[in-house]
């Protein structure tokens, strides 16, 4: 008798297998062993990312002036990743939950990038959960995700 199995594991990992039981029994152990290993070593990387990775915010943004700007403008970098990764600075580096809109575009400006309207510019962002928007017109403050903190983190290891 023949029978079919698929995982899907939180991590994204995906196991379909079918034949006998023992067969499929034997397969599953090997793949959730596969995991917890492919787990183990994914930590030690990201302990030894989060050790190497304060101090590359540190040479990316500066504070200038009251705002946090980025140290240098980057010619693969656009206005709108721009803003993600001072907003990824001013949470990782300040611990700022949230920054205004005038005070991101005016952090955006003094870092050598021409931004449009700042709603317009990071619209897309906001669709794709990559930063949280609140308040109306003058009022609007943006704070980043865990997605947009992974998004800012790439971006931030592309220019290091």
């Amino acid at each position: 008798m023949n029978f079919k199995l698929r995982i899907k594991h939180p991590s994204g990992a995906e196991f379909e297998a079918e034949g006998p039981a023992e067969f499929i029994q034997a397969e599953k152990n090997g793949f959730l062993r596969g995991l917890s290993a492919a787990g183990q070593a994914g930590e030690a990387a990201k302990h030894h990312e989060e050790q190497a990775g304060e101090p590359a915010w540190d040479t990316l943004a500066e504070a200038k002036g009251g705002l946090l700007i980025l140290r240098n403008k980057h010619q693969s970098l656009k206005a709108g990743d721009a803003a993600l990764m001072i907003l990824a600075a001013e949470k990782l580096l300040n611990k700022t939950s949230s920054v205004g809109a005038i005070a991101l575009s005016k952090a955006i400006k003094a870092s050598g990038y021409a931004p449009e309207r700042i709603d317009r510019l990071l619209a897309k962002a906001n669709r794709e959960g990559l930063l949280k928007a609140s308040g109306t017109k003058r009022n609007r403050a943006y704070q980043i995700t865990d997605r947009g903190l992974e998004r800012a983190w790439l971006e931030a290891r592309k220019l290091i």
